[in-house]
């Protein structure tokens, strides 16, 4: 059984593409504002040096939303391949 999303929302237009990007810009923008303010208020992080310690974290926790954004997009919508991407999504997950 091949991978079917649960939407059939694919950016395969401009504007289809603009809004799941958009999605998936604010969904980790949001959480990577609250992961460091939680580094600057947290009793056991708040007296790290800002530079390299809470910048590195920022960036792994950051990186690992973005990626959980993009599958959480890729389950939802089916978002992947592009607008190159054919009008049938792909029979595989990645």
């Amino acid at each position: 059984m091949g991978f079917k999303p649960l939407l059939s929302f694919r950016g395969t237009t401009i504007a289809r593409a603009f809004l799941l990007n958009a999605i998936l810009i604010g969904i980790t923008t949001a959480f990577t504002i609250e992961v460091r303010r939680t580094i600057n208020e947290s009793q056991y992080t708040k007296d790290f040096p800002d530079i390299p310690h809470k910048v590195l974290a920022t960036a792994f926790a950051s990186t690992l939303i973005g990626l959980t954004a993009y599958i959480l997009l890729r389950i939802l919508f089916g978002t992947g391949g592009g607008m190159l991407a054919p009008t049938k999504p792909y029979p595989q997950f990645f």
